[in-house]
């Protein structure tokens, strides 16, 4: 519901972005018990080898099983398919409309046809279609819970691989927020697959998560999409010509609404731009910074100090932007140790409200590859008390598989063996540690033990 309601005014946004966070569900369907610290999820799993041949299984539909289209209008058509009428979410789409999921999610184009819309509307944009992704992962959800109920694995890889590819086509939305919802639809597959996992037929799926994209959800598109929408706020702000007092006036007026909800309004950016034009030496450092950006000092000469310094806050924004994007492409522990590094301004910015949050949406992705890496652990320990008569490894060295180390920390994970449970946890983010969500802790056991 609330992306229908995303209007222009960009404290929607950080409302969207908190709101999406915290509906990330903790979708677990084994055992768990969540203390004000910790989520501990209990499994209790069957010894299982690696399947032969050893990409017998995958979790994301195979390029033989893709067909030529777009799925997103097929999505659409899954959602229009639905009984609005039904009481629960889940009851209401079709049988036949989430099989037009399991098609749509092998399609191989996916193209949400809305970056002319990005590029004018800015932060304005209407996005409902990513909020009826959700409508349909929860149909697809309650037939994964079924078909593992009653032991169709077959029939519940299938969804599965619908789950997880959908996912990854929702992240294929130009903005943080289709990223994040595709982050929760993933997270909603792991949920069901956990499920899967304590089926005592269950197939092993250590190569298909080992050879599952990393990350799973990319950023890329989605920050792309901030700086687009960050430019189209600044059209009437021109670093070329010289403003006119009405056009100044007018973009004060659209920073006055972007701020209307932070203690800004028109007469004090207008008492913040005086005060600041009157410092001779604030102007002296304005200009150089504005021609060590590239803008030619015989424009700088014909504008106003106004005009000056509204360019020199869209400079410093983009900067500070900038200092958090800039590490988009980097392991999430190294990001992590990065930003804990960039000072905090005490200035007030005036387009402060438009700098993405760009630090929650990384920790979101790293909870997100932390759990996929717990769960290779989970299927690597069960091929090893497949191959060793029951017996559990004590250390993690003594696996027989490669393991992936804790994308938080770029460590090992902590791995502890008491009696016949094996404990697994991962490292919370700084400032996190407290945080049950982001404090997951699995107990494996074993059949008949």
């Amino acid at each position: 519901m609330f992306y229908s309601v995303l209007r222009s005014h960009p404290v929607f946004r950080l409302l969207l972005y908190s709101a999406v966070a915290a509906l990330m569900p903790l979708p677990i369907q084994a055992e768990q018990t969540v203390t004000p610290t910790e989520t501990l999820i209990r499994l209790t799993v069957s010894p299982m080898p690696a399947p032969k041949p050893a990409l017998r299984y995958s979790l994301l539909p195979e390029l033989k099983e893709l067909n030529p289209g777009n799925p997103i209008a097929n999505y659409m058509k899954c959602w229009m398919s639905q009984d609005f009428y039904a009481q629960a979410t889940f009851e209401r789409i079709s049988a036949a409309g989430l099989r037009q999921a399991d098609l749509a999610a092998r399609m191989d184009k996916p193209d949400w046809q809305i970056l002319s819309k990005l590029k004018s509307d800015g932060i304005g944009l209407l996005i409902p279609d990513v909020q009826k992704i959700r409508a349909v992962a929860a149909g697809l959800k309650e037939r994964f819970h079924r078909e593992v109920a009653d032991n169709r694995l077959d029939d519940a890889l299938v969804t599965a691989k619908t789950l997880f590819a959908m996912a990854r086509h929702t992240a294929e939305h130009p903005t943080l927020i289709g990223e994040l919802v595709g982050i929760a639809i993933t997270f909603i597959a792991i949920g069901q697959f956990e499920e899967m996992l304590e089926r005592p037929a269950c197939p092993n799926f250590y190569w298909a998560l080992t050879n599952l994209p990393s990350p799973f959800i990319s950023l890329d598109k989605g920050f792309e999409g901030e700086r687009i929408l960050f430019c189209s706020e600044f059209k009437d702000l021109s670093d070329t010509t010289p403003m006119t007092a009405d056009q100044i006036k007018k973009v004060i007026i659209h920073i006055d609404r972007l701020q209307m909800d932070v203690g800004k309004t028109e007469a004090q950016i207008r008492t913040l731009l005086d005060a600041r034009a009157k410092d001779a030496v604030y102007m002296t450092a304005v200009r150089k910074r504005l021609m060590d950006y590239g803008i030619a000092e015989q424009n700088l000469q014909r504008f106003s100090t106004d005009q000056m310094i509204l360019l020199d806050e869209r400079r410093e924004t983009e900067t500070r932007r900038d200092e958090e994007l800039k590490l988009l492409k980097l392991p999430i522990w190294q990001a992590e140790e990065l930003l804990a590094k960039i000072k905090k301004h005490k200035d007030f910015g005036v387009f402060d409200i438009l700098l993405p949050f760009g630090q929650r949406v990384f920790r979101t992705q790293g909870r997100l590859d932390q759990r996929l890496a717990l769960l290779r652990h989970v299927e690597a320990l069960r091929i090893y008390v497949a191959e060793h008569d029951g017996k559990l490894p004590q250390k993690l060295s003594d696996f027989t598989v490669p393991l992936p180390n804790d994308p938080v920390t770029g460590k090992p994970f902590h791995y502890s063996v008491d009696g016949d449970t094996v404990h697994l946890r991962g490292t919370p983010a700084p400032t996190t540690e407290k945080l049950p969500a982001h404090n997951i802790h699995y107990e494996v056991k074993f059949r008949g033990k």
